[in-house]
């Protein structure tokens, strides 16, 4: 009923394509005619005419009534019933070609009449609703009846890996979705889902087919088991073996891709019986230097010889190396056994890699970095090679790249107010005159400012989540009026776990001064005169760390000291230095602002006469004073952006 429904509005869908194709090329016939027209009135004067016999015969009489140069192609062969009257010679032609299938051709001014052939019917690629986020290993599929073939296809694009159906379920209609979830596991959900059957060989390939064909296959080799049992590796699908002891049961089957599949469930069996057992089976070669004698209890289903051997050695002081078509099994450390590999990097870097890698892995495993190449040398087992090697696969993905764009902003504020009488006697006269009221500065921003400043005052960090650019032009816009300054503008951009560092200083020099005297009886005085350094700095260190949902954590270190004044025009610079740490997690894109890197400074100073100037009232004729407040506050715009 599905495919039913689904052959059904392919079709509607065509028809309308054709509808609105036919229409098109029409209007265009008709805007053809149209240009003709200015050259040749004619085709828009009204006639006459009736005919019923071959387009041929007509084009003749077309032509004699409208004197119009009309040509017929020759391999049209159609007879027509015409009777027009009062009609334009354009129309007529239009209607020829809608209703015979026939199109229009222009050369110069003949026109010609020629068999209607339809463009070839563009096909529009369907994308199967697949995706793969390579970071996390993660994939998800909504699929709404896709072709098996269309499916593995895109899932091969996007991730890498292979995945391949079998010739019989290629064409199978699959459906369903699938949460983000690693590619195995989402690809045995999505067989489940379909009645599909899932196997996976020992070089990470992904193998599709229906799961009545396996069943069958399984069934098969059952029923020829019965009657060639004990007859060694032949033809049949599956075999079966059991030792005299009943320590272990071993069968095998043949698969679509020809692959010997094992079948093993052992308990307490020497690994030596094992080998020997399972080489015999399957009809591999293989030499023992020296036989394995510690026991093992195991259980296998659906595993090649690889897969096999790989277990059955693994934790054990013995491996395998492949010499052509026979297997060496021996010691570890045996010469003839120990295997060198070199592993390429793709996305991280070779440096110091060796470090990431569990010991438990690479133990008795010698690995060196080459840097030329990016590449891993390793020699040792082929086991823990072919381990480690899949540990890299895992871990050699791509590293997103953290963009991180800052503004620092210094934002200051002050006050002052002078007021007293001062009187006195100078050396010249006073010129009259002067300011009487004071003036009247006011910035328009101030409030926005101040709100701000406020809300850092509480919380220390705010977020403004997803900000238009031009919330930059509206900060230069403030520092014209001097409130705010806009030190920097930098952008930075590191590795995903990689510490980004700003550093912005400043240096003045002050003079040192030393004097000496060397002697006893007659002293000489020495001085010395030199200029020492001191450093005022603003630094900034940001480590990003972007999780899988691609939220970043930001940990922050502000550090910035500036510069007072002098005690004296030799003495060094004061300084005064503001600590700020701040850890934050936030969405990709979105940007916060940093505060609390703040300094204030009150100043209230006077002077004026003795005693007079102390008294109520009369102290301001007798006496100047000065008020002074200021405020400095530091913001930090910080947002990052993730880049792959």
């Amino acid at each position: 009923m599905k495919k039913i429904i689904l052959s059904f509005s392919i079709l509607l869908l065509c028809l309308q394509g054709m509808a609105q194709s036919n229409d098109q090329r029409f209007e265009l016939l008709a805007r053809a005619l149209d240009d003709y027209a200015m050259e040749n009135r004619r085709i828009n004067k009204l006639i006459d005419i009736s005919i019923t016999g071959t387009l041929q015969e007509f084009a003749i009489s077309f032509s004699k009534e409208t004197k119009l140069n009309l040509t017929i192609d020759p391999s049209i062969n159609k007879n027509i019933v015409t009777n027009f009257s009062d009609t334009k010679p354009r129309d007529i032609l239009l209607h020829l070609c809608k209703f015979y299938q026939l199109d229009l051709s222009f050369s110069g001014s003949i026109i010609s009449l020629i068999p209607y052939e339809a463009p070839p019917a563009q096909v529009t690629a369907y994308e199967v609703d697949i995706k793969y986020n390579k970071f996390n290993d993660g994939l998800e599929m909504n699929l709404r009846n896709d072709t098996l073939d269309q499916v593995v296809k895109r899932i091969s694009q996007l991730t890498d890996k292979n995945v391949i159906s079998s010739k019989a379920a290629s064409n199978t209609i699959v459906s369903g979705f699938i949460g983000k979830t690693n590619l195995e596991n989402a690809l045995n959900q999505f067989a489940q889902r379909n009645d599909l059957s899932l196997t996976k060989d020992a070089k990470g390939y992904f193998f599709l087919d229906l799961e009545q064909n396996a069943r069958q296959t399984t069934a098969g080799g059952a029923n020829a088991n019965n009657n060639k049992r004990g007859r060694g590796r032949n033809n049949t699908k599956q075999n079966t073996t059991a030792n005299s002891n009943s320590d272990f049961m071993l069968t095998t089957r043949t698969d679509s891709l020809n692959r010997t599949l094992i079948n093993l469930d052992a308990s307490d069996v020497t690994i030596g019986d094992l080998l020997k057992a399972v080489s015999n089976k399957t009809d591999n070669n293989f030499f023992l230097f020296s036989e394995p004698t510690e026991k093992i209890s195991l259980k296998l289903e659906e595993a090649t010889y690889l897969d096999f051997l790989t277990k059955v050695l693994q934790g054990s002081k013995y491996t395998f190396k492949k010499d052509n078509n026979i297997f060496l099994i021996g010691d570890r450390n045996l010469e003839g056994l120990r295997e060198t590999a070199v592993v390429q990097l793709q996305y991280i870097s070779a440096k110091e890699f060796d470090k990431s890698i569990p010991k438990d892995i690479k133990e008795n495993l010698e690995i060196i970095e080459y840097i030329g190449l990016n590449s891993l040398v390793m020699s040792g087992s082929a086991a823990r090679i072919t381990e480690v090697k899949a540990f890299i696969e895992k871990l050699d993905r791509p590293i997103p790249v953290v963009n991180i764009e800052l503004l620092i902003v210094d934002v200051q504020q002050s006050n002052e107010i002078r007021m007293g009488l001062e009187a006195g006697v100078g050396q010249e006269p006073a010129t009259p005159g002067g300011q009487v009221f004071g003036g009247l500065d006011f910035t328009f921003s101030s409030g926005a400012i101040n709100q701000l400043l406020n809300t850092l005052a509480g919380n220390g960090i705010v977020n403004l989540g997803q900000v238009n650019p031009n919330f930059y032009a509206t900060l230069q816009a403030v520092e014209d009026n001097g409130t705010v300054n806009v030190r920097s503008k930098p952008r930075l951009s590191t590795l995903n776990g990689e510490e980004a560092e700003l550093s912005i200083g400043e240096t003045r020099y002050y003079l040192n001064e030393r004097t000496t005297l060397q002697g006893n009886q007659n002293p000489v005085t020495l001085q010395d005169r030199r200029y020492e350094s001191v450093n005022a700095d603003f630094s900034i260190k940001i480590l990003p760390v972007v999780s899988g949902d691609e939220h970043v954590t930001l940990e922050i270190e502000v550090k910035q000291s500036d510069f007072t004044g002098q005690i004296s025009p030799d003495a060094p610079p004061g300084q005064v230095n503001r600590n700020f740490n701040s850890n934050i997690r936030m969405v990709n894109g979105e940007m916060i602002v940093l505060g609390g890197l703040e300094s204030k400074s009150v100043e209230d100073s006077g002077s004026g006469v003795p005693f007079l100037a102390r008294i109520p009232v009369i102290k301001w004729f007798f006496s100047k004073r000065r008020r002074a407040k200021s405020k400095s506050k530091l913001l930090i715009f910080v947002k990052p952006t993730i880049v792959y």
